[in-house]
């Protein structure tokens, strides 16, 4: 029924994860965001990345450091991102910044984990 393999399936899951992400940052960094938008987006970028979890576990071949890597830059990104979100009244310049160094982080993960698969 697919034909896509599971490296295959994994790449196109991260790169929904990191345009998510991206996605957030912009719903983020303006002055009137819609909260219960910036709330829907993380959760389905949660979903996304719980699934790619499943992924991984279940598919040894996807067991790098580089996927390590990405997973890695993802769950600092989340983290810190709820930490704004559910703490923080209003998100100020550094954690912006902090945030955008973290889409770096994913962005640099994701053309590794693209490398080491060598599916471009």
């Amino acid at each position: 029924m697919f034909s896509k393999t599971p490296i295959e399936l994994l790449v196109k899951d991260f790169s929904n994860i990191y345009n998510k992400c991206q996605s957030v940052y912009e719903l983020v960094s303006h002055r009137r965001y819609n909260e219960s938008l910036v709330l829907l987006t993380t959760a389905e970028v949660y979903a996304i990345a719980e699934k790619a979890y499943v992924r991984c576990d279940t598919f040894p071949e996807l067991q790098t450091k580089e996927v390590e890597n990405f997973v890695d830059a993802f769950d600092a990104f989340y983290f810190e991102l709820k930490q704004y979100l559910f703490h923080d009244s209003e998100i100020e310049n550094e954690a912006l910044e902090s945030l955008q160094l973290r889409l770096a982080a994913m962005s640099e993960g994701y053309e590794k984990v693209n490398a080491s698969f060598d599916l471009f």
